[in-house]
């Protein structure tokens, strides 16, 4: 966040002091200016560090000491070395504060929401996972938590990006400070990030050593073979300066699937429109269990001088698909096969493996020039051998087997500096990633062509951000990013799909933000991009079944996004709408399949870039009183959509078809409920609801509703230890169906998921500390990628 920061004069006077909360937490980025005491100008200023202090140096001896950030009342004080600032929460902005105690306040940011988790009722909500999802911004859909309107964020614990997905269910909910939901990612973020959360954990006293160990088991209530087991160890040793953190990490996890299946192909054949219809049943059971770990260290080397590295690792331990898919195929209405297939898929002779290391330097270099350098090297590995027996009625049988390798290694670098500059900060810098990348694919038994492909990638970006606040104007952020990105695609056994392209583009962002009476504002603008994941630039085909084929598209371009969103919150209630427009947007797609030796009835499925703007808004309003012992967190909102195409369908004489996936938008609610009772005990009630409506290319048929519960009990006198017993989808009712239009290809799906589950956990800390970890990472968006 970029605040008030002035350029100093020469200095002649030195006054040191710290900014904190009426809890005493130490107020990061705060504004402190020194003003004239004849016209109250300007002299000079600075912005708080992330533990509170500041340090001006001026020639200016009788002047006013300013403190102002946004959500607090500005403080004046007489200029003295050493001071201790006491800021206190606008009770304009967060009126009834008093009466709502374990109410989880949120504010607006220059970037977005940030609501506190520690001394609310969210702090006794679970795992970090299950905060989120009650957090203002977030909900959870069937794609995991997402940003309503931004998609899947990118997450920060304490600065540090998180690159194991686990860990967000590791770390528990009460060791959390804050979480900031942050919509509008600045110019120092890749172009494809679209948004952020970002964590801050409890600030623990003390030195010594210190460890945390969770478990939990999760059993299916619709499938005697689901279940899923993790467990925890962290620890942390601090002494003096140096700081020594490490865990070891282990998951299972199962899950299964029922659908119905209805597919239909249209092709010319001589002349004439001919139609393959597919009906049948899936039932597709997968399990895979995994090790991992990290280790790492930190070293404040002074006082603002902070040096350190990490390694995270892991390893698959189990990765096992299973599919049965049972099929009756139509040729023009009449039935020419039965066809049933058997697949399973598992870790070949390279097991599923990724490597990651950070170094970092963080630190202010003189009195005013922050530096952060950021260097990443993460590495995966992986191999897979896949079998099919088909059992047909009508035709031959067949066993195909198949094997695939992939790798990839990315080293990245990134440089970040910040200096105050007239009325604001400029922050300014520059991030690298190169990326090798190799696939190899062969399957015996059909003639799809085996391929061993190199993909090369190179990313150079610079960026610069400058902001400012200024009191009863608001908070001002303008940004920049250009980005300059060179690829290059070769397949040693198809030469003709080789590919290469060079590309450069700026990305702008912009933000205002302030009070108007008791409502707090937001507006943003933002332009960002989505590059094609590795595995959607392969030209390979890959078999699924007889009749379905699928492959990536190395003519896939990235997609460019243009987003405008206003935020308001009034005491407790906050409301939004984002709207965006994205260009070459990336969807999927299936059409018939015709080359020589392939069945009749193929569809090839891949990606591709529509040749129409895809649009789109977001709405949404969430609400969190307090009524004496309960606590209400409820978000409503809609999301609708423009898009309209036109599509290739041998039907129409024309054999054009325009298609449109506009006129039912989808609603969507969140409720949850929390009463919070005397002797540690918690009770929790909850309700998510979807509507069905369109979203991209697939419209959603059936309403889709999850019912939770939990009840929790802490004991010990510190209450370190927790336990929790909590259900999903208590009333079945979390299955999606959908059915989609390809113009040439049609598709029917109901499905039945396997998320009704009973879930027990525990969790304990002995003197937890928090780590000192500073490093924030370089190459975000490729490892996301690989």
């Amino acid at each position: 966040m970029l605040l008030l920061a002035a350029l100093s004069a020469a200095a002649k006077g030195d006054w040191k002091g710290k900014v904190v909360d009426e809890k005493g937490e130490p107020v990061a980025y705060a504004n402190v200016a020194v003003l004239s005491r004849a016209d109250s100008t300007v002299v000079c200023g600075t912005v708080t560090e992330e533990d509170g202090t500041f340090n001006i140096k001026t020639s200016e001896t009788d002047g006013i000491m300013m403190v102002a950030i946004l959500g607090y009342r500005t403080q004046y004080f007489k200029p003295v070395d050493g001071i201790i600032i006491t800021l206190v929460e606008d009770t304009s902005l967060l009126e009834a504060a008093a009466v709502q105690a374990v109410m989880p306040k949120t504010k607006l940011t220059g970037e977005g929401l940030q609501t506190n988790v520690h001394g609310s009722v969210l702090e006794n909500a679970g795992s970090a996972n299950d905060v989120l999802a009650k957090t203002p911004g977030l909900i959870k859909s069937q794609n995991g938590l997402e940003v309503i309107g931004k998609g899947s964020p990118l997450v920060y614990i304490n600065g540090r990006k998180v690159t194991d997905p686990t860990e967000l269910d590791r770390l528990q909910s009460n060791e959390i400070q804050s979480i900031e939901v942050i919509t509008n990612p600045g110019a120092q973020y890749d172009a494809t990030v679209r948004s952020v959360v970002r964590i801050k954990t409890v600030r623990r006293q003390g030195e010594g050593f210190g460890f945390s160990v969770n478990a939990s088991d999760a059993q299916s209530l619709r499938w005697a073979k689901g279940n899923d087991q993790t467990g925890a160890f962290n620890m942390n040793y601090r002494t003096g300066g140096v700081d020594i953190f490490g865990g070891v990490n282990y998951a299972g996890i199962s899950q299964r699937q029922l659908s119905d299946s209805q597919t239909a192909s249209y092709s010319l054949k001589n002349g004439v429109t001919s139609v393959f219809e597919n009906k049948g049943t899936i039932d597709a059971p997968f399990f895979r269990n995994s090790l991992s770990g990290n280790l790492g260290a930190n070293w404040q080397i002074a006082d603002n001088h902070f040096l350190g590295g990490k390694v995270e690792f892991g390893r698959a331990l189990l990765n096992h698909d299973m599919s049965t898919i049972s099929l009756k195929v139509y040729e023009d209405g009449s039935l020419i096969d039965e066809l049933n297939t058997v697949s399973e898929d598992m870790m070949g002779s390279v097991p599923e493996t990724r490597l990651g290391a950070n170094l970092y330097y963080n630190g202010v270099i003189g009195e005013k020039l922050g530096v952060d350098v950021n260097f990443d090297y993460y590495g995966t590995d992986d191999s897979m051998n896949s079998t099919a027996t088909e059992t047909s009625s009508m035709a031959m049988d067949a066993t195909l087997r198949s094997t695939s390798r992939n790798s990839a290694r990315m080293y990245a670098a990134k440089a970040v500096l910040s200096y105050p500059i007239w009325m604001g900060q400029l922050q300014a810098g520059t991030e690298e990633s190169f990326t090798r990348r190799s696939d190899e694919y062969r399957i015996d038994g059909i003639s799809i062509p085996a391929s061993s492909a190199q993909v090369k990638e190179d990313n150079y970006a610079a960026f610069a951000t400058y902001g400012f606040y200024l009191p009863k104007a608001g908070q001002f952020s303008a940004g920049v990013r250009y980005e300059y990105v060179r690829y290059a695609y070769e397949d040693a056994l198809n030469p003709a799909s080789d590919l290469s392209r060079k590309y450069g583009r700026f990305f702008p962002t912009f933000s205002y933000a302030n009070a108007f009476g008791p409502v707090q504002v937001l507006f943003n603008y933002s332009a960002k991009t989505q590059r094609p994941k590795y595995s959607n630039l392969s030209g390979a085909i890959r078999y699924n079944s007889r009749y379905i084929w699928q492959s990536g598209n190395a003519m896939l371009q990235p997609q460019v996004t243009h987003d405008v969103s206003l935020t308001a919150l009034w005491k407790f209630i906050t409301a939004s709408v984002d709207y965006n427009r994205t260009n070459d947007a990336m969807m999927t797609w299936s059409s018939p399949y015709h080359a020589e030796g392939v069945y009749d009835g193929v569809v090839l499925v891949k990606p591709v870039n529509i040749d129409t703007p895809y649009r789109r808004m977001t709405a949404f309003v969430n609400a969190t009183p307090s009524l004496g012992a309960f606590t209400l967190n409820y978000t409503v909102g809609v999301l609708s959509q423009w898009l309209s195409l036109t599509m290739d369908d041998p039907r129409e004489a024309s054999g054009k078809r325009l298609v449109s996936f506009n006129g039912q938008p989808i609603f969507f609610a969140q409720l949850f409920n929390t009463l919070t009772l005397k002797g540690g005990w918690q009770f929790e009630l909850g309700g998510a609801f979807n509507s069905s409506g369109y979203e991209q290319n697939v419209r959603l048929v059936n309403p889709v509703f999850n019912l939770t519960a939990a009840v929790q009990k802490t004991l010990l006198k510190d209450g370190s230890l927790v336990l929790r017993l909590e259900g999903d989808d208590l009333a079945g009712m979390n299955h999606y169906s959908f059915d989609t239009d390809f113009g040439s290809h049609t598709i029917q799906q109901t499905n039945v998921m396997d998320t009704q589950r009973i879930k027990f956990s525990v969790r304990y800390n002995f003197n937890a500390a928090k780590s000192k970890y500073r490093g924030t990472g370089a190459g975000a968006d490729e490892k996301a990628r690989m």
